[in-house]
């Protein structure tokens, strides 16, 4: 069996042609999967989803303004707590006519 020799040039050319392809697809492989661009593509998808939550969350309080004010008041409320606690503390103080207002923890007054 005699081969062609346009056959081996052909199929030689082929193996070329492959041969490029393929380092060219393993070259773009290589960038995509570069820490910078992984990075980056991070940074995207992020703030992507940063960005439909917030128009999603705009989007219910414009639908709901009551409901948005009311949750927004009880956190206030949440946060405050501690502040608040102390204010109503003070109002179950007894006031001595002499001293005035009894403070508790500190030295000289009873």
């Amino acid at each position: 069996m005699s081969e062609n020799p346009h056959d081996v040039d052909a199929a030689r050319a082929r193996i070329a042609a492959a041969r490029a392809r393929l380092f060219g697809t393993l070259g773009q492989v290589q960038e995509r999967l570069s820490p910078v661009n992984l990075a980056q593509d991070a940074v995207e998808t992020a703030a992507q989803g940063v960005a439909t939550v917030a128009r999603k969350g705009a989007e219910a309080v414009r639908s709901r303004p009551l409901a948005a004010a009311g949750i927004a008041a009880t956190i206030g409320l949440v946060m405050a707590r501690g502040w608040i606690g102390d204010i109503l503390a003070k109002r179950h103080e007894t006031r001595d006519p002499a001293t005035g207002l009894k403070r508790k923890g500190k030295k000289g007054s009873s």
